[in-house]
């Protein structure tokens, strides 16, 4: 779980290009279920290269946590390119009733919150842009055209409790602090969010 490909457009099926503004004709969004799982992992690995030392971004691998997320039934993610160069994603997946998204979570003051159904959650597992690319402000339009058409009541993420940056922003986007939970064993403890869809709902 990661808040902060690189086949050519013609090349990823399913595929719904999201034409950019025209202040940033070099820069555009393609939604799809299609993605390269390698050149993903080297734009992570740029991103978090700081980091890279740390459990959270090695166990289990990159490739694995993003192969794992690619194969989920529902997938569906938004690239961000800028020059054609692949610079960004935020990908995710419905949660199943049998999801183990919640497992461990603390603090919970709604037994409710962690039961899913069909149609309930839609889970953004991965999101991370490079830095010199964020003033064509890439996150942001990666994650509308993303849930822009997304069915489900709400949406969860999961944000490392340390990226205060991050954090903020989400809070100014109506997500709500639901408890906390260590995704897999030695990760730094995680802030779990939710919020409803659609994200022009004013609830």
């Amino acid at each position: 779980m990661t808040l902060d490909i690189t086949a050519p457009a013609e090349e990823l099926e399913s595929a719904v290009i999201i034409t950019a503004p025209s202040e940033e004709l070099d820069s555009a969004v393609i939604i799809t279920d299609k993605v390269d799982i390698e050149a993903l992992a080297a734009v992570y690995r740029r991103v978090h290269a700081a980091d890279m030392h740390l459990v959270d971004h090695s166990t289990p691998t990159v490739e694995e946590r993003l192969r794992a997320t690619a194969e989920a039934d529902g997938f569906v993610a938004a690239l961000g390119f800028v020059g054609g160069e692949l610079v960004g994603t935020v990908m995710g997946c419905p949660l199943p009733p049998e999801t183990l998204w919640w497992r461990d979570l603390t603090d919970v003051r709604d037994p409710e919150l962690a039961v899913e159904w069909e149609g309930r959650t839609f889970a953004v597992v991965e999101a991370f842009v490079l830095s010199e690319h964020r003033r064509h402000r890439l996150g942001v339009r990666m994650m509308s055209d993303l849930l822009e058409d997304r069915r489900e009541e709400r949406i969860s993420l999961a944000v490392t409790e340390t990226n205060v940056r991050v954090w903020r922003a989400l809070q100014r986007l109506r997500f709500q602090h639901v408890g906390d939970l260590v995704p897999f064993a030695g990760w730094r403890s995680h802030r779990m969010l939710v919020r409803d869809l659609p994200l022009s709902s004013s609830r």
